[in-house]
Formats: structure tokens, sequence, C-alpha cells
């Protein structure tokens, strides 16, 4: 046990004279007071260098304490966050040295010190959520257009009660930003023909990541699979997932939709015109001057590329390898094979789907890289699978 709180400083007297004498062992000592062999020896180097007095409990502060900024780096680094205020500790310190290129810079620890006690720092909650079974294809990408992530910021009202629904499209692997559009409907028709803009300017990407919410994904077809996603997939793209309820799997678009929600939801003044205005010159700050600590201060654009895969908006088609029998589904979302009719869904009507026959003898349907299911000619039905073929994407 510790000192007894009694009478502790005629406990440490008494310890010490003993401690100097030859009767017992220190540990056993130790022991007899209650004390760790580590304490023992503090208190009797206390007493050897400094007498008596050195017994006295002490404060616990610092002796020194770091050097202070001088006012004016302080007032410097308050006047950036003031000009970017949601703008972190990393950016700003960023900022301030782009700023003064001849100045040694203080730390990041300084400058988060220094904006906390300005009053900018708010404290957040760490929210959990529960992980879910989905079908998935996790990418890791390794370079610009491996995979591109893309959803709907969420909606707001201007001040002539015009709904702003912007659809934001980004590389992972960049965090550019290659879309922040203004739609007037976040229906397949008008999130389709920004795609088309975008393949045309960017080339295609390997893979694209999206929620399970419409138009990406629907829960009454195959899969998921909407026409959007089934579009995705002729064109040779691979789909991933995240799983419901679980936005942080795609946790730097949702980092950029809450600047997004700091920045510019609620403070843009006029029409839709305006917004999207205001928003094209936020995107273009955002790739070009914004520094990012995922990429070690640089800006998305020094990293970005357009793709080397370019759009090819004839392709109506899908061709299968050798082994695979095309049937096309009609308008109804129905093929035939073999004289029996099976329903694949109204997402995939116009395209072909292919029948691949396994050794065992159960044909097994495809669409692109994904096994829909298996055939069973007793019901004239696909017993589709959450199995998903992952297409190469290295």
């Amino acid at each position: 046990m510790p000192w007894k709180e009694t009478d502790a400083m005629s406990q440490k007297k008494t310890f010490v004279i003993k401690a100097l004498g030859k009767d017992k062992s220190f540990t056993e000592l130790c022991n007899e007071y209650g004390i760790s062999t580590k304490t023992g020896y503090k208190w009797k180097a206390r007493f050897l260098e400094e007498g008596w007095p050195g017994l006295d409990d002490q404060s616990r502060r610092p002796k020194t304490t770091g050097m202070p900024l001088p006012e004016e780096v302080v007032l410097e680094i308050i006047r950036l966050k003031n000009g970017k205020k949601n703008w972190g500790p990393y950016k700003i310190r960023k900022l301030y040295i782009r700023n003064h290129p001849d100045l040694k810079p203080p730390a990041r620890s300084s400058f988060e010190r220094v904006l906390d006690r300005a009053g900018f720092t708010v404290k957040k909650k760490r929210r959990r959520f529960a992980i879910s079974e989905r079908i998935q294809n996790r990418v890791q990408p390794t370079g610009p257009n491996h995979v591109w992530t893309v959803d709907f910021k969420g909606w707001w009202y201007t001040r002539e009660k015009e709904r702003v629904n912007p659809l934001t499209v980004r590389d992972e692997f960049s965090k550019m930003i290659l879309s922040i559009t203004v739609v007037e409907k976040g229906d397949i028709p008008n999130v389709k023909a920004e795609f088309v803009r975008l393949f045309k300017k960017y080339g295609l990407p390997r893979c694209i990541r999206s929620d399970n919410g419409p138009p990406f994904a629907s829960h009454f077809n195959a899969l998921g699979l909407t026409k959007l996603a089934v579009w995705w997939l002729a064109l040779g793209i691979v789909l991933d997932r995240i799983d419901p309820g679980c936005p942080y799997q795609n946790g730097g678009h949702e980092r950029m939709h809450l600047d997004m929600k700091r920045e510019l939801e609620g403070h843009i003044a006029g029409g839709l015109h305006e917004q999207q205005h205001v928003m094209d010159e936020w995107k273009e700050e955002f790739d070009t001057e914004r520094p990012h600590q995922a990429l070690d201060g640089k800006c998305p654009a020094e990293l970005y590329k357009p793709s080397e895969t370019k759009y090819d908006p004839d392709i109506e088609d899908i061709e299968y390898p050798r082994g695979h029998q095309a049937r096309k589904v009609n308008d109804r979302g129905c093929m035939s094979f073999r004289g029996k009719r099976y329903f694949v869904g109204n997402p995939f009507a116009g395209y072909s789907v292919g029948i691949l026959l396994r050794k065992d003898g159960v044909h097994e349907a495809w669409f692109a890289s994904v096994l829909l299911g298996e055939l069973d000619p007793e019901t004239e039905q696909i017993r589709f699978t959450s199995k998903l073929e992952r297409a190469k994407t290295s």
C-alpha cells in the first residue's frame, strides 16, 4: 500500500533513515512500507541530494514549456483560417507554407493548438455502423480511373424554393472531383446523360462504386441491377456496392460531401444557374488549389489524368467468349432458350445474355462479367445467385 495519509512525511523520514542502514535489504524494506523499489530509490536519492526538503511533494507541472509562437504568426494562422473556415490544421499549415516559403513553419500541433484556443475546433462524436452482407467487388485503386465513386449530395432548396439536387462523381485514387451537377431529376435518364458527358471527356473507369439506392441499384431486380448499372456492365465497367447503412465504406466521397454541406449548402444566393456556377468554382478550387493530406499535400489535379479506355457510344450489345450462346432479352425482360421463355428482368431489355453449359449439364446465365444464375427448365425460371464474378481490374 502507499504512504499513510495521516503521517506521510514521518513515514518517509523513517524509511530513508532505515534505507541508509544495513539492517535489511532494500527490497525487504520497501515491502515493509508497501512501496515499490522504484519509489524507494526515488526518495532515497532526493534525500541525499536535497536533505529533508527533498521529501516534500513536488509540483508535477513541466519544468520547461515550449517557446510560444510569435504574435504575428498566431494572427496569420487565424487570418488564414478565417479565409478558409472549413479547412483543417493540415491544410491551413500547407497554405501557410505556400504563402511564406522563406519562414520556418510551426509544427502541425501548434496549428491545432492555436485553432483550438481560437474556438475553431468542433468536437465530433463517433458513430458506429452495423455491417451487413451485400454483393461486393472490393477494388483498391492503384491509379487514376481505377475506381470512380458516385452519389447524390442530398438536396436543399434555394431561396426561391427551387430544389438543388447535386450529383457528384469523383476519382477515388486522385480525389479529383469529376462532376458536381445539379440534375433536374435524380432518375436514370438524367444520370446517364451526365455519365455520357463524363465518359466522352475522361474515358471509362475500370470500376464504379455506389450505394444501394436508385438509380444506381434496386431491391426489385436481379442482383439489384438497374438499367443504369446494366449499361455500365455492358461497357465493361465493374460494379462495387457498399453495405446498406455503411456510408463510411465510401468515406472519401462522404467527406467531400461534408465539405460541400459546410461551404455550399444554404450559402449560395440565386437560382439554379447561380448555384451551378458557384459549385463549378468550388470544384475548381477543390481540384487545383486545396491540398489533401491523403495525397501528401498535393492537389487532385496533380495526380489525375484521363483514362486510356475510350468511350464508344456505338456499342449496342455484348460479345461473349467462345462457348456462350447469346440470347436477346426482349422489351418485356424475357429471353428464349431451347423452346422455353425465361424472365431475366426489364433492365436487361435490348441486351444479350450469354448461356454457358457447365460440365454437370446445368446452363448458366451470364451478363457481361456477372453470373446471374442457373436456368431451371422445369419451372422456366432463372435461379438467381448472389455470386458476382469479379472482373480483372488490375
